[in-house]
């Protein structure tokens, strides 16, 4: 036996699984500069992490520590203008080290994530 579905409820079934599918978005990273891990001979001037949906700049925040847990970026990180999947964070002036990248960010779809990943200048 066939089951048959009318052709408008069809459409109607499909329209709700993607409306339902974009309403679970959630801001995950996509590629980082430095990269996740990064042994690097120079030290940044800056920490950019680019995610796969829009942000929410004034819930979202990006910080960098040193080892012994002292803030090295300088000043609020920010979504530049033009840019809404993209936070930035300037750096003081980096020695050698271990630095820890903290973010938490929060989707122009109202969902929050959050993580942290190291980098090492040489």
């Amino acid at each position: 036996m066939e089951l048959k579905i009318p052709y408008r409820w069809r459409w109607s079934v499909l329209g709700c699984v993607l409306i339902t599918g974009s309403a679970w978005a959630h801001a995950f990273p996509v590629r980082s500069s430095p990269q996740v891990g990064a042994s690097l001979t120079h030290a940044p001037a800056a920490v950019t992490i680019w995610f796969d949906a829009e942000l929410e700049p004034l819930f979202s925040r990006l910080t960098v520590t040193d080892a012994h847990e002292r803030q090295v970026s300088t000043g609020p990180a920010r979504v530049p203008a033009g840019h809404p999947r993209e936070l930035t964070a300037q750096l003081a002036p980096l020695a050698s080290g271990t630095y820890i990248v903290s973010w938490s960010v929060v989707a122009t779809d109202g969902h929050h994530t959050e993580g942290r990943f190291r980098f090492v200048v040489r």
